[in-house]
């Protein structure tokens, strides 16, 4: 029988390894789940200004760089970035979800894992977990913002497997 564990990071805080590896393994299961949607999959809308794989996957990647670069490191966004270009014509409560780049999957996941990547040496070499920063009205800490990111991964990745099963049954095509 296979044994599935969670293996923290070496080197990282207790708390923040452990959120790393929850951060990872969230992200290899739903991506497990979504597979190999088709290219018009990847860019299909249920509504006009709806979410879409492709569009929820760029935001997870930009709001990773957002909280961890900008927001935590005062650092500025990176220009030509698909993923944050994506993001700052995205407003996720009008809703009005622009419509992707028609790219494969493949292209996708290659930002997502380079953001991802960054995402885990941004949070390896924080050090102070319980670092609180001003947030509008009110203060959060490091260790929040790496918990909000885990939680952010979980519900945008659903969604994208939500979409996927969606447009299939509504198709009958993937």
């Amino acid at each position: 029988m296979e044994r599935i564990d969670l293996e923290a990071r070496a080197g990282v805080d207790g708390d923040l390894g452990v959120l790393i590896a929850t951060l990872l393994d969230g992200g290899r299961e739903w991506r497990e789940n979504l597979g190999n949607p088709s290219p018009e999959a990847v860019v299909w809308q249920p509504y006009p200004n709806g979410p879409s794989i492709g569009g929820l996957i760029l935001h997870i990647a930009s709001c990773e760089w957002y909280w961890l670069g900008t927001f935590a490191n005062g650092e500025p966004e990176p220009v030509g970035n698909p993923a944050i270009e994506y993001d700052l014509a995205l407003d996720q409560y009008g809703p009005h979800w622009p419509a992707p780049p028609a790219q494969p999957i493949e292209w996708y996941f290659e930002i997502l894992d380079a953001q991802r990547a960054q995402t885990v040496e941004m949070i390896r070499a924080h050090g102070n977990p319980k670092r609180t920063l001003p947030r509008k009205d009110y203060k959060v800490t490091y260790e929040w913002i790496v918990a909000h990111l885990v939680e952010h991964d979980s519900y945008h990745g659903g969604q994208a497997v939500l979409l996927h099963e969606m447009r299939k049954a509504m198709t009958g095509i993937s």
